[in-house]
């Protein structure tokens, strides 16, 4: 096996991947005239690379015993590649209704195509194995010629009718992963046009005398499994991306839930009864997080009595200084009083409650980042990591008078 063999079927097994992926779409609903236009395109194309390696070609010749009998095989796909395309783009343009007869229209005028390849292909002269540059050997032969115009003509009208739905239907599509996978499929299919341009010239070239072999046998293949590889994932990206977003969202998480256990660990070791006895299973994360915010929460309720408002006034005028603002200068001063009233827990120190108008002058109040869930996780892990690492805080702890305490800043 040559090397181009050997990439051409690593293409053709993405077109694979990309066709189980929406195979299993399609079971879930098997009646979906679309679904079953999409897994139909997917297969043509990975299988139009599959059979189109010269390995392939060479071993389906010595089976059936018929000199190029993969030239017909793999052009026929071609073609029928195109007959999907046709059928897709009916199916996303009109109703199932509307779609069904314009599909059935396409499908004929195509299989007509695909009967006269055939037909051209039997009355023509290709005696002479040619796995590789057969469009190019055969341009000027009487009938074979003509066999290789025709595919390519309608290979290419599909190609450029779905270039030109797909990028006006990325300019409006309202989903994100969609508007990425049509934008994909558009350059997928602009693949399979150059290929078909490339064989096209190489073909013209031959009829003036002119060698541009390099076209036919180098470029277009080139072309041809760049496109497929784009045009699956770009097929495969809508159903993927939803996957992608939400995996992308338990991982910031997980992040979060690590980010947390600074504050987390120096707030239960000042107050212990904040964590119940109860284990939580390792196994239910949302479970985990949820009591890690919760425990944080109450540890603050219980240490309040014990923040100083010298230390929020000091960890503000700090942090202005040095150029903090928004959300990361009130969890600088959330994460100095908070570090200073541990020390005070440690110490038995309490302080006198301020109102909520001058707590709100100290610069927490209402910073802590929305009344919803992500807010308060996002808001939580600011405060977290100032109480690690921020000079801020421990400037403003430090110039108090007071230590920070025992308590101890680990990760977990």
């Amino acid at each position: 096996m040559n090397d181009l063999s050997a990439v051409q079927l690593l293409c053709s097994a993405v077109g694979w991947v990309a066709f189980a992926v929406k195979l299993r779409d399609l079971r879930r609903a098997p009646r979906n005239p679309m679904r079953r236009a999409v897994c139909a395109t997917l297969f043509l194309a990975s299988a139009c690379v599959f059979c189109g390696a010269p390995a392939v070609i060479e071993a389906v010749n010595r089976l059936t015993g018929v000199p190029n009998f993969s030239a017909p095989l793999v052009y026929c796909l071609l073609v029928a590649l195109g007959a999907s395309c046709h059928v897709l783009m009916a199916y996303w343009r009109l109703s199932a209704e509307e779609a069904r007869p314009v599909a059935r229209r396409w499908t004929l005028a195509y299989a007509a195509v695909v009967v006269t390849l055939i037909a051209l292909f039997v009355v023509g002269d290709a005696s002479v194995e040619k796995p590789v540059n057969f469009d190019t050997h055969y341009a000027t032969t009487p009938y074979i010629a003509q066999f290789v115009l025709l595919y390519l003509v309608a290979l290419n009208v599909a190609m450029v009718s779905l270039m030109r739905m797909c990028w006006g239907w990325a300019k409006v599509a309202g989903r994100p992963w969609l508007r990425r996978g049509l934008r994909l499929i558009v350059l997928g299919a602009l693949g399979a046009f150059g290929f078909g341009v490339a064989k096209l010239t190489a073909v013209a070239a031959r009829w003036t005398g002119t060698d541009w072999d390099g076209l036919d046998s180098v470029l277009a293949p080139a072309l041809a499994m760049v496109g497929l590889v784009v045009s699956a994932v770009g097929y495969a990206l809508p159903a993927l991306g939803d996957h992608l977003s939400v995996l992308r969202g338990r991982i910031g998480r997980y992040r979060a839930y690590r980010a947390l256990y600074p504050l987390w660990d120096a707030l239960r070791r000042a107050t212990p009864a904040i964590v119940p006895p109860a284990r939580v299973p390792w196994w239910d994360f949302e479970l985990r997080l949820t009591r890690r915010l919760a425990e944080i929460n109450d540890g603050r309720l219980a240490l309040r009595s014990h923040c100083d408002p010298e230390v929020a006034r000091t960890a503000l005028r700090l942090g202005r200084e040095a150029g903090l603002t928004g959300a990361e200068l009130h969890a600088a001063v959330d994460a100095a009083r908070l570090k200073a009233a541990v020390a005070a827990k440690a110490e038995n120190v309490r302080f006198p409650q301020e109102d909520p108008g001058e707590e709100s002058a100290a610069g927490d109040g209402g910073a802590r980042g929305g009344t919803d869930a992500i807010g308060e996780l996002a808001w939580l892990v600011g405060v977290s990591r100032a109480f690690a690492a921020s000079p801020v805080v421990a400037a403003a702890v430090d110039r108090t008078g007071r230590p920070a305490g025992t308590a101890r800043s680990a990760r977990g």
